[in-house]
């Protein structure tokens, strides 16, 4: 495991000092767990969970643990979360991960991670457009290659802004990760929380992934997150090179986000 980055303080006036890490190459974590030698990705259950604030871990750890579907996934891609965190549900699980913070949130790291049952080959942060308006704060993609025994897997762990950037902005970070995306080829899987709040936000994200041969995987799963102002569907997951079996979502008590997963399997031609 190891740390290579310092930290950029990066005030606003009216507001509370935010501290981004602006290196794309670190800060960086990673942790090997995983047993696994020979098992095919020809096809699995991908994850995507944002754990608010990496809070209620614990609460996570026993939700994924009694739900099948979750708790033998191949990958989980995970936002707003710290090392602990991550450390801890791959451990618990059996995986290999990365996990690359953006910045500090109340003086603890929040970013993203990737958990693989595969070796992690290579992996990147990519830090994304824009930053909150109202207190400077980056927002993050982590990618992942996995070698797995049919070839390499292109991951991505997705976190973009919420609505304080409004929704054109929101939207050009979607179009840099895709372009992000791009060079890796197949197959390919990202998701995460797209904060896509506004309705139309959801099908014009979609759009720009759809428009460059993705999949929505998870077109059919609604209302991934409850709030005291309603229900919507933030989180989401498209792909390249997969067929989508299925996509589920269940109810958590360990954030107000709830976990969304796919089924995958390989394409033939692929």
């Amino acid at each position: 495991m190891r740390c290579l980055c310092c930290l950029c303080a990066v005030p606003l006036a009216g507001c509370s000092v935010v501290y981004n890490y602006d290196d794309p190459d670190g800060p960086r974590f990673d942790g090997q767990y995983s047993t696994t030698t020979d098992r095919s990705a020809a096809a699995f259950n991908l994850v995507t969970f944002n754990i608010q604030f990496a809070e209620h871990v614990s609460t996570a750890i026993d939700e994924i643990e009694k739900n099948p579907a979750l708790s033998d996934a191949g990958v989980f891609l995970l936002q707003e979360m710290d090392n602990a965190g991550s450390d801890a549900i791959a451990s618990a699980f059996g995986f290999d991960y990365v996990y690359y913070p953006g910045s500090k949130h109340h003086g603890k790291d929040f970013g993203n991670a990737v958990l693989s049952r595969w070796p992690i080959a290579s992996d990147h942060k990519f830090i994304l457009p824009y930053r909150n308006p109202s207190n400077g704060r980056i927002r993050i993609a982590v990618t992942a290659s996995l070698a797995t025994p049919e070839g390499l897997v292109h991951v991505i762990s997705v976190h973009t802004e919420t609505p304080w950037l409004g929704p054109r902005a929101r939207l050009e970070q979607a179009e840099a990760i895709a372009e992000d995306a791009a060079p890796l080829g197949e197959p390919q899987a990202l998701g995460g929380d797209f904060n896509t709040l506004e309705g139309e936000s959801v099908e014009e994200t979609a759009e720009i992934f759809t428009d460059r041969g993705y999949t929505w995987a998870t077109k059919g799963v609604r209302d991934t997150v409850d709030s005291l102002v309603g229900a919507f569907t933030l989180d989401h997951v498209y792909t390249r090179g997969y067929e989508v079996l299925s996509a589920h979502t269940q109810g958590t008590d360990a954030s107000d986000h709830q976990p969304v997963w796919v089924v995958l399997e390989r394409r033939v031609d692929q």
